[in-house]
């Protein structure tokens, strides 16, 4: 390699291995070159000065050429010294990059040259450094500003220390870095690191830095590795992210930030926290235009106190605290779980709503409740179920019982779930329908109203019961009816063996036992009608008040008070009809094989009736 002076046409030459060198469009600020890079190098007495220099290094495939108002020489030192608008320009057939400052010292021993005083490099269309001293070595190739230094770039600028870069400046290493970039819209990115690396690849600077953190729109991420894209303004954390905002904190395993569109995906074991709640997933989207945060996972969860939600996808608006869930949802609260294909949750509002195989449990329900859609008043606890909704409870030893209805409601408050519509009771050997009802499951009672209509089939019994009323008081035992209360008007009619019996009534209870029918009382009005068809009898008795008993064999015996009447209407052995009647204040009548066997008339009088006998 040659170095040549040239002064005012006259050229001086030096045998002087030098170097060659490329810049980056970037602004540094350094301090020092040689031993102590806060300072320039003591300079000898000069052997010779000249006006109006001109230096040419020359390096295959490269050369720089120096230029200075004012040089000296010193020979013994092997050093040159210019000042007064000193440029250096690095050349690769065309101009490549510019230096420019208040002085230089050329060094052939060393290979290298310092600049200081208000340093600029300057390379491409936008890429502009500045600092306080430069030093170029040439054996290694290498560009180096050991200070402060400052890059400008179009869009945006950096502060750092230690810049070491190339002939081409296409690439450089940074440390203590401060960078402000300017995106789309007038919003603005801080990055601060403890190291950079940037390149310049194909019309596109890439940048990784190290222990960095960004700030931009009210947010702030920390990670140990990140790599940026300034002209797309978009960061990759590879090595783990920390983030904040107003309101949130989160975490993740990688992420990939895009500002300029406002959106980031974080994966791996992501955590998005803010007050008393907390959102976790393998992949989370977020859309900062939208407020959205969209998380998959096996599964996605959000957690806020003892409110648990888990489902294949999870998007939440974080302005309005909104959840939405898809695929096999799981909300959980304490003891109660329900499950869906799709849930809404509206935090603030304590809110639920379900859709699609939805299922409840709760204990105060004691039971599953089922249907296809659901809305949950968490704070009240209440809410509602339809599209066939279904409630079900099922024993140890296999009794079911179950409620429908056109909607049912609940209120878990109170233990209680109603329905209107076509509200159904079913358990063993009863069957209960009206047009509405509640029942209150801590009470173990059904009230129910409206063309009441409850059916009884006999259990181990060859009979069936019809009772009808406007409104029935149902008691349950063990998920079986045990006692039914009717407060207005009661019909029944009861079959048992192939008799029959119609009752009617004001006010009344029928009791049971192991879903077998046991006695109905009567509380007034009380009108009875018997009929046993294989032997054509027909019996009617009344009174005021009545209370009946049933066995295997059916109608067993028959308590009358009040005005106690009985017409019974008999075949004789002949053909011809009899017609017996008898009455007083109290009738007590037994039966046997469905006929009338004792009739007992009371209280000071007693009276036996016998049916003819068979034939």
């Amino acid at each position: 390699m040659d170095a040549k002076l040239i002064i005012g046409g006259r050229a001086f030459r030096w045998g002087a291995r030098l170097f060659c060198a490329g810049c980056c469009g970037v602004v540094f600020w350094a301090c020092g070159m040689a031993a102590d890079p806060e300072q320039m190098p003591e300079v000898p007495a000069a052997d010779a000065e000249a006006w109006d220099a001109r230096i040419e290094i020359g390096r295959p495939g490269h050369r720089i050429e120096i230029r200075a108002a004012y040089s000296r020489e010193y020979s013994e030192a092997q050093q040159v010294y210019a000042e007064g608008g000193v440029e250096v320009v690095f050349r690769e057939d065309e101009v490549t990059s510019t230096l420019t400052a208040e002085r230089l010292v050329l060094e052939h021993k060393r290979d290298r040259f310092g600049m200081g005083g208000g340093v600029v490099l300057r390379t491409g269309d936008s890429l502009e450094v500045q600092a306080d001293t430069l030093v170029w070595e040439g054996e290694e190739e290498r560009l180096r500003i050991p200070g402060t230094l400052r890059v400008e770039l179009g869009e945006g600028w950096e502060r750092g220390r230690n810049l070491i870069s190339n002939f081409a400046v296409d690439e450089w290493t940074m440390e203590r870095v401060e960078g402000h970039w300017r995106g789309h819209g007038g919003k603005r990115v801080v990055v601060r690191a403890q190291r950079e690396t940037s390149r310049r690849g194909t019309g596109e600077r890439q940048v990784v830095y190290d222990s960095v953190v960004v700030e931009y729109d009210e947010m702030r991420l920390l990670g140990p590795r990140a790599m940026f894209r300034p002209g797309a303004n978009y960061f990759s954390f590879v090595a783990g992210i920390n983030g904040s905002d107003s309101l949130f904190q989160f975490s993740a395993a990688r992420a990939d930030v895009d500002m300029e569109a406002e959106r980031m995906v974080a994966l791996g074991a992501v955590r998005y926290s803010e007050k008393y709640a907390a959102l976790s997933a393998e992949v989370v989207e977020e859309d900062r235009r939208l407020s959205i945060l969209q998380a998959k996972g096996v599964p996605a969860t959000y957690i806020q106190g003892a409110r648990y939600i888990e489902a294949r996808e999870l998007d939440y608006r974080r302005d309005k605290r909104l959840l939405a869930a898809r695929g096999a949802v799981v909300f959980r609260e304490q003891d109660r779980q329900l499950t869906a294909a799709e849930l809404r949750y509206e935090r603030d509002a304590g809110k639920v709503g379900a859709w699609h195989g939805v299922v409840l449990e709760a204990p105060e329900l004691q039971g599953r409740l089922t249907g296809d859609s659901l809305f949950f008043a968490l704070e009240p606890e209440a809410g509602w179920m339809s599209g066939a909704p279904l409630l079900q409870r099922i024993g140890e030893d296999g009794d079911t019982l179950t409620i429908t209805a056109t909607v049912l409601h609940f209120d878990l408050a109170r233990s209680e779930l109603s329905g209107k519509g076509n509200f159904a009771l079913e358990t063993t050997g009863v069957k209960l329908n009206a047009e509405r009802g509640a029942y209150n499951t801590d009470a173990a009672q059904v009230i129910v109203a409206g063309g009441v209509v409850l059916g009884q089939q006999g259990g181990e019994r060859d009979y069936s019961t019809r009772l009808q009323a406007d409104s029935m008081l149902v008691e349950l035992v063990d998920r079986q009816v045990e006692r039914i209360a009717v407060p207005g008007r009661i019909f029944a009619r009861i079959e048992a063996n192939g008799r029959h019996n119609w009752i009617e009534g004001q006010g009344g209870r029928v009791f049971m036992a192991a879903g077998d029918l046991e006695r109905v009382e009567v509380d007034a009005d009380a009108d009875v009608t018997h009929r046993h068809p294989q032997k054509d009898e027909v019996s009617r008795f009344h009174g005021r008040k009545m209370t009946l008993y049933f066995d295997t064999e059916g109608l067993r015996r028959a308590l009358v008070s009040g005005a106690a009447k009985l017409v019974t209407r008999l075949q004789e052995e002949d053909g011809e009809v009899a017609v017996n009647e008898v009455g007083g204040e109290k009738l007590e009548i037994h039966f046997t094989d469905g006929s009338i066997s004792e009739v007992r008339i009371g209280p000071d009088i007693e009276g036996s009736y016998y049916p003819p006998e068979e034939p």
